[in-house]
């Protein structure tokens, strides 16, 4: 049975439950502590979207790293892109 999920006026069907999304993201912090023992990765993240991600992400990482973030914008005030990207926040 499909559960769905309202914000403001629009309905969406639940894909992926809270539960899994942790646990995969628990995996890839595993995965990528192993992968990179030794060297310091620096994670970059897309904003605003990508925030809590990569802070769940970074939690779950025991090496040192660093994190640094873009921000992109092609959606303006709409809620489809346009198409054109335009970059509002370069990395530091």
């Amino acid at each position: 049975m499909k559960k769905y999920l309202r914000v403001n006026n629009d309905r969406f069907v639940l894909f992926l439950t809270e539960k899994k999304i942790q646990a995969r993201v628990e995996e890839l912090g595993r995965k990528v502590s192993r992968e990179y023992k030794g060297r310091v990765p620096i994670f970059i993240g897309i904003l605003n979207g990508a925030f809590v991600f990569m802070a769940d992400l970074i939690r779950n990482v025991s090496i040192d790293c660093e994190i640094d973030f873009m921000k992109l914008s092609s959606y303006g005030d709409a809620k489809i892109s346009s198409g054109n990207v335009t970059l509002l926040k370069e990395l530091n």
